[in-house]
């Protein structure tokens, strides 16, 4: 038996193999229902918390000025003036990535050197007890920096806090500012880390400005915050969470956007993000004497900036697919069990079924008859001869003598067989009439030869079939 038979054989062999693959397709079945029950995803995490992972995105910086007051006779208790010597003093802003290759965003006026040379005039008079003279100082007093009619000295340090996971720069490092808009002109800045190879978690820039009303958190580190804190390291970057509260436009045509969130002193520059955790706008500025008037930049404004340095934007994450909801996939899950295992009771029960109708090599069932066998058609004609050819074939049949495929001529009847040619019923297979006992013998005819060739022929025929001669008459039936 061919190998496809033996397979043909193994797989009608009886239930047992039908039973088997119903029981192993029911355990995957049930299997599945149980796989889709329990890896349906938890609740936390359909809907992740969006600025859980700002942090580690968020760093400090510390910007130091220094330069040198020249004091005004009008100021001076001995009416003469005089230059102070080297001063310096420093602020704190916030920053953040802004891409993957160590750039980070921050707020114009914390490295513009005319905000500089404010912060120290107002040092210098805090020292000197004097802060009525602000005004008056930061309009008519002259700062230089170390050479003759240069603009303060700068030097920008980045750092984030302890315990930050994912963090990038965990010491301070003096980074380069590569450029920087005043307040007046759009109050954001681009600054870059030297020397270093890692990868840094850019935040994703918004691509449409908030509207009125949306929900926003500003991010930062706050000056205050760091007073109450441990001095000893850089106190974590504060969340505070408000609304948009309107888009105004300055005398100078820029645009800000008003915002209700506590922006306190340090959080300059820290980013302010939609519900997404993309950004929306930089921190800028407030009204000091107004609670809660607080101002970002632009959402525009930042791309355009950034882009026209060819800052490489963080993408925005794929949106997450919609599918079923999450309260809904224990219900998924049982209807799937179910269904699997009605399924594969039904395949072992319809198994069960096949093999007591039709058990391969065994008898019928009581009640369920077997088929009989298809009855085969009478008996089939026998090819038509070509007329004047030894064979039914058409090949000549000269010297076979006893060859019993004579040809016949049409209008002739063929010379019938004897019993022993023709075969008893029993061996033919034909069916015998009713009433009709043993098989009768047939009448014969004694064969003829040519006396030219010595083929046999039909003692009818005038002409050898084989030589074509003419028959004689009186040829003897014997050769």
């Amino acid at each position: 038996m061919s190998r496809r038979g033996n397979e043909f054989a193994k797989s009608g062999s009886g239930s047992a193999t039908l039973k088997t693959k119903a029981v192993r397709l029911l355990t995957a079945s049930v299997l599945g229902g149980a796989v889709v029950v329990a890896g349906a995803p938890a609740a936390a995490a359909d809907n992740p918390n969006p600025l859980a992972g700002l942090e580690k995105s968020i760093v400090f910086l510390q910007t130091d000025w220094s330069g040198f007051i020249q004091v005004p006779p009008s100021a001076d208790a001995a009416g003469k003036g005089y230059w102070t010597d080297k001063l310096t003093y420093s602020v704190t802003c916030s920053g953040f990535y802004v891409s993957k290759s160590a750039q980070i965003v921050t707020a114009g006026h914390c490295v513009d050197p005319g905000h500089g040379r404010e912060v120290i005039i107002d040092g210098y008079l805090r020292d000197q007890n004097a802060p009525n003279m602000t005004e008056q100082a930061y309009a008519n007093w002259r700062v230089e920096g170390d050479e003759q009619g240069s603009p303060v000295g700068r030097a920008v340090r980045a750092v984030q806090p302890n315990g930050v996971d994912g963090a990038t720069i965990t010491s301070p490092i003096t980074v380069e500012v590569v450029d920087f808009k005043a307040p007046d002109a759009g109050d954001v800045a681009l600054l870059h880390v030297p020397n270093t190879s890692k990868e840094t978690p850019g935040l994703v820039i918004a691509q449409n400005a908030p509207q009125v009303g949306d929900q926003i958190t500003s991010i930062g580190f706050p000056g205050a915050l760091q007073n109450i804190a441990d001095q000893s390291q850089i106190a974590r970057a504060s969340f505070k969470t408000g609304t948009i509260s309107s888009q105004q436009v300055t005398p100078s045509g820029v645009v800000r956007i008003e915002v209700n969130t506590e922006i306190g002193a340090g959080m300059s520059g820290g980013p302010t993000v939609n519900k997404a955790g993309q950004v929306v706008g930089v921190n800028s500025s407030g009204l000091t004497k107004e609670a809660n008037f607080n101002f970002i930049t632009n959402t525009a404004d930042l791309r355009t900036f950034l882009q026209s340095h060819g800052v490489a934007l963080v993408p925005p994450p794929a949106p997450a697919h919609r599918g079923i909801p999450t309260v809904l996939w224990p219900v998924v899950g049982a209807v799937v069990l179910v269904l699997a295992l009605a399924l594969g009771l039904l395949l072992l029960l319809r198994g069960r079924r096949r093999s007591q109708l039709a058990p391969v090599g065994g008898a019928g069932v009581a009640g369920y008859p077997m088929p009989g066998p298809v009855p085969m058609p009478g008996p089939m004609p026998g090819p038509v001869p070509i007329p004047g050819q030894g064979s039914v074939f058409g090949a000549p049949t000269a010297g076979i003598p006893g060859d019993v495929s004579r040809a016949w001529h049409p209008g002739e009847q063929a010379t019938p067989l004897t019993p022993t040619q023709q075969g008893t019923p029993e061996e033919t297979g034909a069916a015998q009439p009713a009433g009709v006992g043993a098989a009768q013998p047939l009448a014969t005819t004694e064969p003829h030869f040519c006396a030219s060739c010595g083929a046999e022929h039909h003692p009818t025929e005038k002409f050898c079939p084989n030589c074509g001669k003419q028959i004689s008459a009186g040829e003897s039936p014997h050769e």
